[in-house]
């Protein structure tokens, strides 16, 4: 039986695409790496700040809508439960069906909350994201950087702090 296996994670394939930049380049042109906790500074500038509270703002209500329902849902079935002995047959798959198109319903605002979240924080965050990277391509030009790696994508372990622009990131978001 044939399994396949994966020979390479991400963060390998980023590591060894650095390291074929610094191979075709050559050791005759010195190789500036600059790094960036992409995350980080789009979630401390004070947009991702505002970004991140609408969204757990959002979150929160509709957390609370869908608990409130979810427990509706509990006392219902409770409900059918202890009425089980008294209903007649007729009575209580008319009650199970009820319940059962209730859950489903609820199962189905469920998702279109998780649904609506998702797109919340595309909208949110996207542009952030896109204007971080734009402030790293401009800094990359300003200070000779030949790569800017994500920290936290690229599967950075160890990096000096003189190259971390993280800082400088946020700042630019903020302007």
């Amino acid at each position: 039986m044939f399994m396949s296996q994966k020979i390479f994670s991400w963060p390998s394939l980023a590591a060894l695409a650095l390291a074929m930049v610094f191979f075709l380049c050559g050791p005759a042109q010195a190789q500036t790496v600059g790094v960036v906790d992409l995350k980080k500074a789009v979630d401390d500038s004070k947009a991702g700040k505002s970004a991140n509270n609408k969204l757990q703002a959002k979150y929160d209500s509709l957390k609370k809508s869908l608990d409130a329902k979810q427990k509706e849902l509990e006392k219902k079935e409770k409900d059918l439960m202890s009425q089980a002995a008294t209903l007649n047959q007729d009575a209580l798959d008319k009650k199970r069906n009820e319940l059962a198109n209730d859950i489903k319903t609820f199962r189905e605002q469920a998702t279109r909350a998780t649904d609506e979240m998702q797109k919340a924080m595309s909208d949110a965050m996207s542009p952030l994201f896109t204007k971080a990277e734009e402030a790293a391509a401009r800094l990359a030009a300003e200070r000779g950087f030949s790569v800017i790696m994500d920290a936290k994508e690229a599967g950075v372990i160890f990096f000096q702090s003189s190259i971390d622009i993280t800082t400088e990131i946020t700042r630019a978001l903020d302007k």
